[in-house]
């Protein structure tokens, strides 16, 4: 079985038109009944509406993806698909330029961080093994990096460790090979305590906005880490401190799920909102 990230191509129309001068709110309306017929259709994927350009501020271009050519090439000769067109025709100027493609399929980077109580005095052979873990990883498909954070006294007890992988199938492939087995019967020697493991996926849902620029992946990734680390650093010390005895299994789930949570809902929008300026530059 191969272990390449799935590459297919995404089956795509790309629809634009020539609205007509003050119809803006209108077609905004008809653009959502749109989406919402669409979404019923079977194998839809998304719609994408980018905002006009300058050079072109009438033309509006809508992007449809399905999961296959032939659920794409039911969706365009629909019955559905035809009476909602012909609702919203009176809003434009000429006929309709429409172009099927095939574009990637996208992923979004997905890191893990995990957590570790080195025994006292073996810092030392811990980043030893932490370097012989990324010689593996570097041979791993969808592997981008791993960054090691040491202890700081008086603040941060454990060792931190963040690997970062092109897709999250990428990850549940490395979580699952017998190579992560085989480099953590290295590790556990060094540990008081079985390590935490974090995952958080793709960054793009918590910067997206429709009517702004998109955000740099290395401001996204840098935002992220701001919030990630000690979310799963205070998620770490109080599983230990109030369920020391949780299994790997239930302590995993448990720190994933209150993870995702806390950066989704709380701070993932307030650290947007306050590096809003700096993000859209």
């Amino acid at each position: 079985m191969s272990t390449q990230p799935d590459r297919r191509d995404t089956p795509t129309v790309v629809v634009a038109r020539t609205l007509r001068p003050g119809r803006e709110a209108a077609y905004d309306r008809w653009l959502s009944r749109v989406e919402a017929v669409a979404a019923r259709a079977p194998g839809f994927v998304g719609l994408e509406s980018p905002p006009p350009t300058p050079e072109s501020p009438d033309e509006r271009v809508v992007v449809y993806r399905f999961a296959t050519p032939e659920l794409l090439g039911d969706w365009l000769t629909s019955q559905a698909r035809r009476r909602v067109m012909d609702r919203g025709q009176a809003l434009f100027v000429g006929e309709p330029v429409e172009q099927v493609v095939a574009l990637p399929r996208v992923t979004e980077p997905v890191t893990a961080v995990a957590s570790f109580d080195v025994l006292p005095g073996r810092r030392a052979a811990f980043r030893d093994a932490h370097a012989a873990l990324v010689t593996v990883l570097t041979g791993f498909p969808g592997f981008l990096r791993s960054e090691l954070l040491e202890p700081v006294d008086g603040v941060q007890d454990q060792t931190v460790v963040l690997f970062s992988f092109a897709s999250r199938p990428d990850l549940d492939r490395w979580i699952a090979s017998p190579e992560r087995q085989e480099e953590l019967a290295h590790i556990r020697p060094l540990l008081q305590h079985p390590h935490t493991l974090n995952v958080v996926g793709g960054f793009a849902g918590w910067f997206s906005a429709a009517d702004a620029a998109p955000v740099r992946r290395w401001k996204q990734a840098l935002v992220v880490l701001a919030a990630l680390f000690p979310t799963a650093l205070t998620l770490g010390l109080l599983r230990q401190a109030v369920l020391p005895d949780l299994g790997v299994v239930p302590a995993t789930f448990l720190g994933n799920a209150a993870g995702v949570a806390i950066l989704t809902w709380l701070l993932m929008p307030w650290l947007t909102r306050l590096l809003d300026g700096w993000l859209r530059r």
